[in-house]
């Protein structure tokens, strides 16, 4: 497996100090990532080769492809690879999911298209009355800017973290917070967490795809350290969950369902 980043000789030019320097500089790496699923290829993602297995699992919960971790019958990683065995009305959910792919921007469509297009996806409901404090908010973004490794290294990074009752349960860094998020969802399912009483935290923008990850699987409550878009907030009111942005210092915006966040 390759390693997540690589040590490049680079040309550093300081305008200011009118200096220009040659320096070793670590650049994050990004490999193809195939995922078989009874083994028939299903997706190629363009991912940090780290947590191939959460991503493949994760990835899977977050497209509804599977419903519950139960479904997956076995995960095998070869390099590139990840060939998942699972049982239930796979085939079905794949189509689905191939019909229904959107992505962050409606290139050449208006706003009302993209908004139609969401409509007609299958959308859950999250019921959950799980509830944090806003201070706990701060410091789950406080926790997953420390363990941002990488990103500090190379800056070419994102992140994710998901916390079970005020508990890390999971983290990962990718080239891509689509990335990002299915690693954690994939973590947290391996070890069985109750996702209705979860907060997951990221450090990229929220579009309608990012939030439906969280819905898809139950996650009442999604943060960010970056903006929403129109779109993510309009999935966040129609499935249930509770859109915190611009989580920075001692502030952040909440854009749905705000009885989740206690202040005091």
């Amino acid at each position: 497996m390759l390693s997540p980043s690589v040590e490049a000789k680079i040309k550093k030019i300081n305008l200011r100090e009118k200096s220009v320097k040659f320096v070793d500089e670590f650049i994050a790496v990004e490999a193809p990532v195939n995922i078989y699923v009874n083994d028939q290829h299903v997706v190629t993602l363009f991912s940090l080769p780290t947590q191939l297995k959460e991503l493949g699992i994760g990835w899977l919960l977050s497209q509804a492809i599977v419903k519950s971790i139960d479904e997956i019958i076995s995960v095998q990683v070869k390099e590139n690879n990840v060939r998942i065995s699972c049982s239930g009305k796979v085939e079905t959910r794949i189509k689905a999911a191939e019909t229904m792919k959107i992505v962050d921007s409606a290139c050449g469509s208006t706003i009302d298209d993209f908004l139609f297009l969401i409509d007609r996806m299958i959308k859950p409901f999250v019921n959950s009355d799980y509830g944090v404090k806003a201070e706990k908010i701060l410091q789950f973004v406080k926790v997953l800017n420390e363990k941002s490794t990488l990103f500090k290294l190379t800056g070419g990074t994102h992140s994710a973290a998901i916390f079970h009752e005020e508990k890390l349960v999971a983290f990962a860094e990718d080239i891509g917070r689509h990335n990002a998020v299915d690693k954690v969802i994939g973590a947290a399912a391996m070890k069985k967490v109750e996702f209705s009483k979860c907060v997951i935290v990221s450090s990229g923008r929220q579009p309608a795809n990012m939030v439906l990850k969280a819905a898809r699987v139950g996650i009442p409550i999604v943060a960010s350290i970056a903006g929403p878009v129109y779109s993510g907030v309009d999935v966040a009111i129609k499935t249930g969950v509770t859109l915190i942005c611009f989580v920075r210092g001692q502030r952040m915006n909440v854009y749905s369902y705000p009885e989740r966040v206690e202040v005091t």
